[in-house]
């Protein structure tokens, strides 16, 4: 039963509910218990003050007439009250009673020990059978009977217990009416309240399962906007994430795939030509020029792959020196030339100063420019143009390279830091690369502490890095 998060939910709140109400019930049961008793008590001391001024009235006018009225009041405020009223002279004599079937009691004397205090001109309050003359419990209110300022006897009013239960208990039934609604009311609450809890749940575990399986397509679709909307979204964005990098990964392998087979079947292939002589002994230089050539791409992917893997373990240091970046920017231009000239790309350079000099990892910097300055020539359009500038503040040189062609579209831009991930997914520009040369500038630098930017809009793509100026 308590195995699920709902049926948790769902118990623990209930039985909070359940708690709250059973002593907030004990509490009002007895402060309900002292406030009828306190007003019970107030009723009759004021009843019993009107009795006193309706027994000095027949005091002063006694004739049967008076006494009639008197009678015929004392009775009415004894329904009123649902007490019964005894009215005694200074000697404990019952001089008048409210009950008609008490009235044979009326001459009979108390015991003193009931109206003693009394006459000394104190009220008193007392619970019991009035000393037997009830058969049930009652409360008695005795007040002295006061005529000209003297204390000439006592009235009492007795009030049965049981009527003073009902009173309460009709309360209590109310207030039990009222609970009952409101656990009812509070159980549905708690009850969708639960379930808008574990149903986001039960979904992101489920779709977990699934990515336990290898299966990565699966999403949440949580509309809460609270912290288990947020826990939502945060998993499908892990979810697009190992998709996209599950995606990488088998893209990885593929392109690795392709990068061994072609040249290691084309290394084979030309040896073993040349062994079985097979390759006429004259070209057999060329063809050895191609073996080397096809090694060289094998040594400069598994280079790349150590590199990176190294990067992203903190196992390379950086070489901090001063040097001049635009001569360096100069110098991989010169290294581009022929393939520049191939495409009869236009080159545009600007130096905002005719000396940048940055305070860096020199091998690491040129790295990165020549990253960057291959993908602009390979993805540059034919005739195209290629722009160049180095912009520098009080702290930081900024390098961007920018070039007008393909683009990038804008779901792609996310991605292109990543390991093995290629925008050319066709490969009809990037023949040779493997999808690891801006990881390899991003982990650069980000090792000298800096940030690097990409932007493509209208077919140009600009890629934006900063160094520290020295």
């Amino acid at each position: 039963m308590f195995k699920s998060i709902f049926s948790k939910l769902l118990t623990v709140n209930f039985v909070v509910v359940i708690i709250t109400f059973i002593i907030l019930g004990i509490l009002l049961f007895s402060l309900l218990g002292d406030y009828v008793t306190s007003e019970k008590e107030e009723l009759l001391t004021y009843t019993g003050q009107k009795v006193n001024e309706l027994t000095v009235m027949l005091i002063e006018n006694n004739n049967p007439l008076v006494e009639r009225l008197y009678r015929m009041n004392l009775e009415s405020y004894g329904a009123s009250t649902q007490s019964i009223i005894i009215v005694i002279n200074q000697d404990g004599t019952i001089i008048a009673l409210s009950e008609k079937r008490y009235r044979l009691l009326e001459g009979s004397q108390l015991k003193k020990e009931l109206y003693e205090e009394i006459l000394k001109g104190n009220n008193i309050k007392r619970i019991g059978n009035f000393d037997g003359m009830f058969d049930e419990t009652v409360l008695t209110v005795g007040l002295p009977l006061q005529y000209n300022n003297k204390v000439v006897g006592a009235v009492f009013l007795n009030t049965p217990i049981p009527e003073m239960n009902k009173v309460k208990l009709d309360i209590f039934k109310m207030f039990m009416i009222s609970v009952t609604i409101s656990i009812a009311i509070a159980f549905l609450l708690i009850y969708f309240l639960s379930k808008s809890i574990s149903n986001p749940i039960k979904a992101i575990n489920k779709a977990a399962r699934t990515f336990a399986n290898g299966e990565f397509g699966s999403r949440v679709s949580i509309t809460a906007k609270d912290e288990i909307g947020e826990l939502g979204n945060t998993f499908n964005n892990m979810a697009d994430s190992l998709q996209n990098l599950e995606s990488m990964r088998r893209s990885f392998i593929a392109n690795v795939s392709h990068e061994l087979r072609t040249p290691m079947t084309t290394i084979s292939g030309f040896i073993e030509g040349i062994i079985d002589e097979t390759i006429p002994h004259e070209k057999q230089e060329q063809y050895l020029k191609i073996v080397l050539d096809e090694t060289k791409r094998l040594s400069r992917l598994v280079n790349d792959l150590l590199d990176l893997a190294k990067m992203e373990a903190g196992e390379i240091s950086l070489d901090l020196r001063k040097f001049d970046v635009n001569e360096m920017i100069r110098l991989a231009i010169i290294k581009f030339e022929n393939r520049i000239m191939e495409k009869n790309i236009h080159v545009n350079v600007f130096f905002g100063e005719e000396h940048n000099f940055v305070n860096a990892d020199m091998d690491g910097i040129q790295r990165v420019i020549t990253n960057l300055l291959d993908n602009a020539v390979k993805f540059c359009d034919v005739n195209g143009n290629i722009e160049i500038s180095v912009t520098s503040d009080n702290h930081k040189v900024y390098v961007a390279i920018q070039n007008n062609g393909i683009g990038i579209d804008e779901q792609d831009l996310k991605y292109i830091w990543d390991r093995f991930y290629k925008t050319d997914k066709s490969r009809s520009k990037d023949k040779t690369g493997a999808g690891l040369g801006l990881a390899i500038v991003k982990n650069i630098i980000n090792q000298h502490g800096q940030g690097i930017w990409a932007d493509s809009h209208n077919g140009y793509t600009r890629f934006t890095f900063s160094l520290e100026k020295a």
